[in-house]
């Protein structure tokens, strides 16, 4: 049983807004691409969290699912994560979202937490949590678009 390989393909930012007194608001357009590389085993995905993250500090995230992915297909999961008066309490952070802001490019990690079962014929295997973690995800704040794929690290439990 292979473990899926993931991707984000597309990430943009819209509406976003950093204030004087650090609250962010933004919303995230994230696509992240799963390849099923497995021969026999079909994937059903339950629920799909995906989370914007900036240096370990959590902005937003989106809640997805189900999906049903067969082998050797891909699928891609659209979210739409929004930090919505998000206070940025830490003043390093802050201090670095506001260079950023500056620099019109903005350093993201995309995080997907993943509750999926693997299926053969009519046997359904266990439930697993998948944790993927897809760091440097790169926005041009000008275009409000990412400037190429990333590809992510995966862990099975």
């Amino acid at each position: 049983m292979k473990s899926p390989t993931f991707s984000v393909d597309q990430a943009a930012v819209n509406d976003y807004n950093f204030t004087a007194d650090n609250r962010l608001n933004a919303t995230f357009t994230v696509v992240v691409r799963s390849h099923n590389r497995d021969s026999k085993y079909k994937i059903d995905y339950n629920v799909v969290v995906v989370s914007v993250y900036h240096n370990g500090y959590t902005l937003a995230y989106d809640t997805l699912g189900p999906y049903f992915q067969h082998h050797g297909d891909d699928i891609l999961f659209t979210a739409q994560p929004k930090a919505q008066n998000v206070m940025i309490s830490d003043p390093g952070l802050a201090r670095d979202i506001r260079n950023e802001t500056r620099a019109g490019r903005f350093e993201l990690e995309i995080r997907v937490r993943a509750a999926v079962r693997y299926e053969v014929k009519r046997w359904k295997h266990k439930n697993y949590t998948l944790r993927i973690i897809c760091i440097p995800v790169l926005i041009g704040l000008s275009s409000g678009k990412s400037s190429q794929s990333t590809k992510c690290d995966i862990d099975r439990y």
